[in-house]
């Protein structure tokens, strides 16, 4: 409820503004309340640690320090992400949300690993330390706060879809784990257990650089060409089948830069429509897509015969020839070129993702050595689709 309060306070337009300018702001707004509450809690972390000596506050305090470091970079990324594209970036500035997380995930793995090492003198030589009940009460805030405001960062992350406001939440969220471990290693030191100071460190340590791996896996994948959910190839196929003269698409590739995506496909009509006809249904599928995904699409036309029979012979052998062969899990593209001098079968079969090219040859010898003796004289020409397009 919270949460909402300050996005209408500050985002006014979060419901009905352009969505590029909107998203931007909300990322910007999560930056700036970041900043704000980790650089309070910071001093009060630190401070504290100081006050009583205590390795795995100051620590704490140091990780809320690269909260505020990681928030300024998640700030610029939000500003650089919605520049439009220029001469030397042609698609846009969107993968700078990705390159924002990756530094925050190396910031996080570089200070655990410093914090372990220090942590690890502190075990081998305990220092006692003593906690008031202030100090006490207000590391339990600190939790409760940074709690808050990992829920706050994730409700805004879900909103705009945003990959680099998700792992801000991670990292919120492990600065309260991290502050509850520290409270009870500072209990315990207090109590009559110094040597629990050390283990604290060395725990906070251990999850500053888990949190660090989780969070470069989540951005190393979509900047090295992860491939999109199923239910994005299935939404662009449904979409695209909405214009009645769209039999199917297929051949669907996909490219993210951040918020911005590029979408090319192969849309299968009627080869008896005109070259006008074809080009406009592509225009239309192009503009739903763009619509409904944001995206820039390129749209392709496969003609396609459904009235010749020698075709719905060579599809229905096709069909019975794909039951008696895991590899083959389907085909497209198919096509005939009868001339009175030859006649040339045309395709592009799909394989399972994982299959090797060693597999893909050996589907591929099989297949035509199935067809050539099933359509005698006929040349035979098999593509196999490649990994990067979705049928």
């Amino acid at each position: 409820m919270l949460t909402n309060l300050i996005l209408k306070k500050f985002v006014p337009e979060s419901d009905s503004g352009p969505k590029l300018v909107v998203r931007a702001k909300i990322g910007r707004l999560e930056a700036w309340w970041s900043i704000t509450v980790n650089a309070f809690l910071a001093a009060l972390k630190l401070a504290m640690g100081l006050s009583i000596s205590s390795l795995s506050l100051i620590a704490d305090a140091v990780h809320t320090i690269s909260d505020v470091a990681s928030s300024i970079v998640v700030l610029f990324g939000f500003r650089i992400s919605v520049k439009p594209a220029d001469k030397e970036h042609p698609f846009g500035h969107g993968r700078a949300e990705y390159i924002a997380t990756l530094i925050i995930a190396i910031m996080l793995g570089v200070i655990g690993f410093e914090f372990i090492k220090s942590s690890t003198a502190r075990l081998i030589t305990p220092v006692s330390i003593t906690a008031g009940p202030v100090i006490m009460i207000a590391l339990a805030m600190t939790v409760i706060v940074k709690y808050w405001l990992g829920e706050f960062s994730l409700t805004l992350g879900r909103i705009i879809d945003s990959t680099t406001l998700k792992a801000e939440a991670w990292h919120h969220r492990s600065d309260a784990l991290s502050s509850i471990i520290v409270l009870l290693a500072v209990w315990g030191s207090t109590s009559g257990y110094p040597v629990l100071d050390g283990v604290g460190g060395i725990l906070v340590g251990f999850y500053l650089i888990g949190s660090g791996l989780v969070l470069a896996k989540e951005v190393i994948d979509p900047l090295m060409g992860a491939p999109p959910t199923a239910e994005l190839v299935n939404q662009i196929r449904e979409l695209s089948r909405r214009h009645e003269k769209v039999f199917d698409a297929h051949d669907i590739s996909i490219h993210n830069y951040g918020h911005h995506k590029f979408i090319g496909l192969h849309a299968e009509v009627s080869c008896k429509l005109s070259v006008q006809e074809a080009h406009d249904i592509a225009e239309t599928v192009s503009e739903d897509l763009q619509e409904q995904l944001g995206a820039y699409t390129t749209v392709h036309i496969d003609p396609i015969d459904k009235d010749n029979p020698e075709i719905n012979r060579i599809k229905d052998r096709l069909m019975e020839l794909m039951s008696s062969e895991p590899l083959f899990a389907g085909f497209q593209d198919l096509r005939l070129v009868a001339t009175p001098q030859h006649k040339v079968i045309i395709f592009e079969v799909i394989a399972p993702q994982e299959t090797s090219k060693k597999e893909q040859d050996r589907l591929r010898a099989w297949l035509v050595t199935e067809l050539s003796g099933y359509f005698p004289g006929s040349q035979i020409n098999i593509q196999v689709a490649p990994l990067h397009v979705y049928r």
